[in-house]
């Protein structure tokens, strides 16, 4: 009988284990998917597919600066006759430091060169202490003059001299033919050669070097009839034809680079508009297209790019593509710093919500350049009108790397962080129509959801030709699909940008959930002599705000980059705040605060888009807040 209890007992406890052990298995997959479905866990970082900036891959042991490609002068003009003056030099050390960097990768020196920048900028900065960190040295500066003739001895078994890199030089005659400069741009990679202009071609000569190839009557036309089997098809350069920049960025990739307008800044002078779509259709799928033109609209060539499915990246004043990107898939770090919505005070009654969200995020050169400064991103007032700041982190994260880390890590947390667009500058109701449209938005929904995963981004700002049309919806709806923490859309239209009016529509994700997307309602926008309906300058615009009578009590405003200001006070003439001032950004934004009435909140975007689905779907976006405390508290065991 005792045996007996005793053999129940023992079964007894081993029963209570089983169950044990398996209600804590059940436990843990519960806590595995839960943590799975937190809205704010950021994934790792790791090469997705979702990169698709040229890469250098193979690190220089050294490199040259190479001096006065920013001097005081502009590096661009024409007119002078110095050999380290004007565009035909900026053109000579574009083609010095494309050939050289492109001999690096592949392996055929161990030398690098680099484009000094005299600004002082702080992302030509991190970019050199990156260089220098990763242990590759400056071996010193030198004009590109002496960097072509010039012999150096060996140091550490590093050949140092690198004029016997090159096979001759392509003739150009920028002052006589402009688009000579992008001929000889494409023929300098498919000839090995640097560019010499006819103003300093007796001097290289005397030097020792050859003529490969004379662009100096040649048009972009001709250039695309002789050398499209010699380019690459995965890229392609776009910038006006009296500039250097992103030579460096054609030649060290093999790319074909063109120009809209045959003459600068003018459209009247002729166009390879039907030359720029051919080209369009010969590259792959996705291809980046780098730079910008001037004296045309946007949307003349964006709309084009758009079409055929590809990403364009203004990055027209953009230096040292090359060395910035160096095995950029293994450089990336930082994360947006995210709203916790369960922090939000929902139960306040009688109040409209207003968010300001700062145009152009998408300008790659931008953010190379002026961004980081107290105009916009370190402005003294953008924390107190919590600025929602679009950031290309796409595009950045593989062209500069560290400039956006260093942007997410002075992110204020009053701030919202937004990627902008989706993939590029594109319009998304135009995205991929000549080409697979499905298969076109699928990929690059795809894409720049990795991207902002990994960064732990939650807004998306994207733009189209017609932000209430069934093509953008389409798109809205495509992102949506890719991304099941993606929280909310920001809409601007082209152009206006406040087109959309502050509709909200929505869209539902892969669990179930509806995601606004939040048009903008008014743009701050200096037109002069003029306001308009929906944009216009910040008293303006108070006006509007003040005077609606809508149920919709959300207003998403874009602030436009470039307007500047003038405080009036309390003057009701709004036309006299358009003179030209130094009031910019979130200073726009704080003037059009101060004229508004006391029933308007301001919120960051991220608070607008979270109070917009508390309003409209309460039930489920109090489900969506409980997921995220519940996994606040499990991770924390």
């Amino acid at each position: 009988m005792f045996l007996k209890r005793n053999y129940i007992s023992t079964l007894h406890i081993l029963v209570m284990c089983i169950v044990f052990f398996q209600a804590c298995d059940t436990g843990n997959k519960k806590h595995k998917e839960q943590v799975n479905y937190y809205a704010e866990n950021k994934e790792t970082f790791k090469d997705e597919g979702q990169y698709w900036h040229l890469e250098m891959k193979v690190k220089p042991k050294r490199y040259w600066s190479c001096s006065e490609v920013v001097p005081k002068i502009n590096k661009n003009e024409l007119g002078h006759k110095e050999l380290t003056k004007g565009l035909q030099y900026h053109l000579l050390c574009q083609s010095i430091a494309g050939l050289t960097n492109r001999a690096v990768d592949e392996e055929k020196s161990e030398i690098a060169v680099w484009l000094h920048d005299y600004s002082g900028k702080k992302s030509y900065r991190l970019i050199k202490e990156t260089l220098e960190n990763s242990g590759v040295e400056e071996q010193g500066m030198q004009t590109g003059i002496e960097l072509a003739t010039k012999s150096y001895q060996d140091k550490n078994g590093v050949k140092l001299s690198i004029k016997n890199l090159f096979d001759g030089y392509v003739l150009t005659d920028v002052e006589n033919n402009p688009e000579s400069n992008m001929v000889a741009t494409v023929a300098s990679h498919v000839y090995n050669s640097i560019i010499v202009d006819v103003r300093d071609r007796g001097f290289f000569e005397k030097s020792g070097y050859k003529m490969t190839y004379d662009a100096s009557k040649k048009s972009t036309i001709d250039a695309w009839k002789e050398f499209k089997d010699n380019c690459s098809n995965k890229a392609l350069v776009i910038m006006p034809v009296a500039t250097g920049e992103l030579r460096e960025l054609a030649i060290k990739n093999n790319l074909f680079a063109i120009n809209l307008n045959k003459e600068y800044n003018n459209s009247k002078s002729g166009q390879n508009v039907a030359l720029f779509e051919e080209i369009l259709k010969w590259l792959v799928p996705g291809a980046p297209i780098y730079g910008w033109e001037q004296d045309v609209s946007e949307d003349l060539f964006v709309d084009k790019v758009s079409e055929y499915g590809h990403i364009m990246m203004p990055a027209d004043w953009v230096y040292n593509t090359s060395l910035a990107s160096l095995n950029y898939k293994n450089r990336q770090k930082g994360s947006v710093k995210v709203l916790d919505p369960s922090t939000i005070n929902f139960k306040e009654e009688g109040r409209k919500y207003v968010s300001y969200y700062l145009s152009d995020g998408d300008n790659v050169q931008w953010m190379f350049n002026g961004f980081y400064s107290d105009n916009y991103y370190t402005h003294p007032d953008a924390k107190a009108t919590k600025m929602g700041f679009g950031l290309p982190i796409d595009n950045l994260s593989m062209m500069a790397p560290e400039m956006l880390q260093l942007l997410l890590e002075k992110q204020a947390p009053e701030m919202s962080i937004i990627q902008t667009f989706g993939g590029g500058y594109n319009y998304a109701d135009l995205y991929g129509k000549k080409a697979d449209r499905t298969k076109n938005l699928n990929r690059i929904a795809k894409n720049i959801a990795t991207h902002m995963k990994q960064r732990n981004a939650k807004i998306l700002a994207l733009m189209a030709k017609d932000v209430r049309s069934q093509s953008a919806m389409e798109a809205y709806q495509t992102y949506v699909n890719a991304n099941d923490k993606l929280e909310g859309i920001v809409a601007v239209q082209y152009s206006p940008y406040a087109g959309g009016e502050g509709n909200i529509m929505w869209v539902t994700n892969t669990k179930g959930y509806h995601i606004p997307v939040v048009c903008v309602k008014y743009a701050i926008w200096n037109f002069g002599d003029t306001n308009t309906q929906y944009e216009g300058n910040p008293t303006h615009i108070a006006k509007k705000l003040n005077s609606e009578k809508t149920e919709n009590p959300f207003s998403l405003i874009s602030i436009h980059a470039w307007s500047r200001f003038t405080d009036i006070g309390a003057s009701s003439n709004a036309i006299d705040e358009n003179q030209l001032g130094g009031i910019i950004g979130a200073g726009a934004a704080k003037l059009n605060i101060n004229k508004l009435d006391k029933v308007f909140k301001i919120v960051n975007v991220e608070e607008l888009i979270w109070r917009i689905r508390m309003h409209y779907k309460p039930k489920q976006t109090l489900k969506r807040i409980e997921e995220i405390k519940n996994y606040k508290v499990l991770g924390s065991n």
